[in-house]
């Protein structure tokens, strides 16, 4: 498995648990960086990297227990 290995729309949605249209939502924001390859909305990649990147910055620390 490639580190900067693109990736499909629905194989992010995977890894995330999100829906696809809030992937989509998500790149339009510019909270999850995508490029396109070819001219179709199939097209969109984003790559294995940021995928990980975006799940370390967005993961929830534990609560300190007193």
């Amino acid at each position: 498995m490639l580190q900067d290995e693109p990736l499909t729309v629905p194989q992010v949605c995977a890894m995330l648990g999100i829906h696809k249209t809030t992937a989509y939502k998500m790149i339009k924001s510019g909270d999850l960086e995508a490029f396109h390859v070819g001219t179709h909305q199939r097209g969109i990649r984003i790559l294995r990297s940021t995928v990980e990147s975006y799940k370390k910055s967005h993961r929830i620390k534990p609560a300190i227990l007193l």
